[in-house]
């Protein structure tokens, strides 16, 4: 009974099983080959019963002339050369790593095509507008009209992850001076007041900071890592975000110092105040009072999948998605940083291999950490 079922055509075995089974085949038939589909039905039936709805359903007078295809050469020392070779051999076509390449671009090409893209338009108050020549995160709309209505931005994501490529992008789009200053336990206070420099004719004479000029004329100013300031240095901030002015004793004739209405203040940081943690180990906890001020401007931000997928080497960042999934598995005080992506690429366009990147990425980890994220 085997013999005679293999010999009809895979939709006679399917249409024995609707015979039988109330109008339906019962199982996913399109995956499964015509041999199983056999081995089914003489488990689930017997050959009486079959015989009977084979004397229904009808034996076709063609036999079942599937093409069979060759096997595929096996390939077993992961050459991708070889591979080609082979497939091209087996298709009778011409497979080489300069075609593959084009049917991939294509591929990639057409779905960034079809995919929805955001595109942002700023008219800005002399008229002018600005359209961004890259990509834009999701989240650039809102902190721009945080930006636009006087908010100070808190910006708190992990390491790398574009927190002061935004901020440029915000100065960008409204048109302003950009300027930042790298927050750290020992920034004197001068570094945000200004200094007293000697002059020419030997007397001191007062130099504004980036901070002065930007808070007094306009601008778009940053505090990088925020979390990590002197807690002295946030006192003086504090002020100048909460009063609109502030006060410096060593310009003389000009010791008020006035908030400008196009000034921005935007903070980047790692954590949201709460302190050093395993992961960033460096940071201060901020106080209420500094993280009030930019309570209502503060943005989540998180690695940027979409823009990595547009700008980062597919075997890198495959590996990449791997490692940063696995650390977070893990629970690795580590990260796989855009940053460190976007340098991987460049290395790759230079000739380094994925190896040597994966060695370099993990130069100073431990035995066990390494252990738990390898791919």
């Amino acid at each position: 009974m085997r013999d005679q079922l293999l010999a009809l055509p895979k939709a006679t075995i399917l249409n024995l099983f609707k015979e039988l089974n109330d109008g339906v085949v019962g199982f996913d038939h399109e995956r499964v080959k015509k041999t199983e589909c056999v081995d089914k039905l003489l488990s689930a039936y017997s050959t009486g019963q079959i015989e009977s709805a084979l004397s229904v359903v009808g034996v076709p007078d063609v036999e079942d002339v599937t093409p069979v295809r060759p096997a595929a050469p096996a390939v077993t020392s992961g050459d991708p050369l070889q591979a080609l070779s082979a497939l091209r051999d087996l298709l009778g076509v011409k497979v080489d790593t300069d075609s593959v390449r084009a049917m991939v671009l294509d591929e990639v090409k057409k779905a960034l095509d079809q995919s929805p893209v955001v595109r942002f338009e700023v008219s800005r108050p002399d008229g002018s507008e600005w359209k961004p020549s890259g990509h834009v995160r999701p989240e650039f709309q809102d902190i721009l009209v945080s930006a636009q209505v006087g908010l100070n931005i808190l910006l708190v994501g992990p390491a790398g992850c574009g927190k002061t490529h935004l901020a440029h992008q915000v100065a960008e789009a409204l048109g302003r001076d950009f300027a930042s200053v790298s927050c750290t336990a020992g920034m004197s206070e001068s570094a945000l007041t200004g200094w007293m420099l000697p002059g020419d004719g030997g007397s001191f004479e007062y130099v504004p900071s980036d901070f002065v000029r930007m808070y007094e004329n306009g601008g778009v100013f940053l505090f990088d890592e925020v979390d990590a300031a002197d807690p002295n240095t946030l006192l003086f901030i504090n002020q100048a975000l909460a009063n609109g002015s502030f006060f410096l004793p060593q310009r003389k004739n000009a010791t008020q110092v006035k908030r400008h209405a196009d000034f921005v203040c935007i903070a980047a940081a790692n954590t949201f105040g709460t302190g050093a943690n395993m992961m960033y180990a460096g940071r201060e906890r901020l106080d209420e009072s500094t993280l009030d001020r930019f309570r209502a401007g503060t943005v989540l931000l998180d690695y940027d999948t979409k823009f990595e997928r547009s700008s980062v080497d597919a075997e890198v960042l495959a590996w990449g998605w791997a490692v940063r999934k696995r650390i977070t598995e893990a629970r690795l005080s580590r990260v796989m940083s855009t940053r460190f992506l976007l340098d991987a690429t460049k290395l790759v366009k230079a000739g380094r291999n994925l190896e040597q990147i994966k060695a370099t990425y993990f130069v100073g980890w431990k035995a066990d950490e390494k252990s738990k994220v390898e791919v």
